[in-house]
């Protein structure tokens, strides 16, 4: 079965044809990985009561599971302001509205980290190739792979890389409303709080960017190319900050629309 989707964008139209990439990594309570955070692996355990359990492996009529996880911890995941914010605005709210519609315009921009100091920063460079694209075609979302594709680990106390002062500033001037990232936070993962890429791309109390979200702990497979390309946000339906999700990317090739 061949897929064709097409998308009329700021003058430009966006095609995309053939298989999906799903970009997403599961909150697995059977392996216990991915997870951060200095959280303890998601678990299962059947549901037990007197004389009921809900395992058919023990005996039981169905599989009845309670499944305990943490959704910025054990998978990826798509988090709105909410997240530092004492608002209440649920990611379910933002996917069943025009905040965040089901199909968006999008690029993938390969962005390995720097060495800078005893850390790994993802550098404000890797836009600079990309910026007078992205300014032209002017994405709602934005795919960084900044990875090996090697994220179904135990992140915590690794000190992983995250984004340069100024990248999420950037990434607000170039109208980016939604951000993407193979890694498990924007930040670093012991800052004091502060939390500065988070901060800069959701807004201020004063200047919220109430509409932007941004998804962690994504897997962007090896050889998949940068460039355009249409994005199915698919977010689990939770009223919470966050939510388990499964972006999926079809790459696209875009062309100028003359009216």
């Amino acid at each position: 079965m061949n897929l064709s989707i097409a998308l009329e964008h700021h003058q430009h139209h966006w095609t995309a044809s053939g298989a999906p990439v799903d970009l997403s990594v599961p909150v697995n309570p059977h392996s216990g990985l991915p997870r951060a955070w200095y959280k303890g692996p998601a678990t299962v355990e059947p549901v037990r009561t007197d004389g009921w359990i809900g395992s058919v492996a023990e005996g039981g009529a169905v599989n009845f599971r309670d499944i305990t996880f943490n959704p910025h911890a054990h998978g990826t995941h798509t988090e709105t302001r909410e997240h530092i914010h004492d608002a209440f605005q649920p990611v379910d709210a933002r996917s069943r509205s025009a905040a965040l519609p089901f199909l968006l315009p999008a690029y993938l921009v390969h962005a390995m980290p720097e060495h800078q100091g005893e850390d790994w920063v993802v550098p404000c460079a890797a836009l600079d190739k990309v910026s007078e694209t992205l300014t032209e075609l002017k994405p709602h979302a934005i795919v960084l792979k900044c990875t090996n594709a090697d994220v179904v680990r135990d992140w915590s106390d690794t000190n992983p890389p995250y984004l340069e002062d100024g990248f999420a500033e950037r990434l607000c001037q170039l109208g980016i409303d939604h951000l993407l990232i193979d890694l498990p936070s924007v930040d670093k993962e012991v800052d004091g709080g502060a939390l500065r890429a988070h901060n800069a791309f959701f807004g201020s109390d004063t200047s919220p960017r109430s509409n932007a979200t941004i998804s962690e702990l994504l897997c962007v497979p090896q050889g998949l190319q940068e460039g355009p390309g249409l994005l199915a946000m698919q977010v689990a339906p939770f009223v919470n900050d966050a939510a388990p999700s499964r972006p999926v990317w079809f790459a696209a090739e875009v062309s100028y629309r003359a009216d």
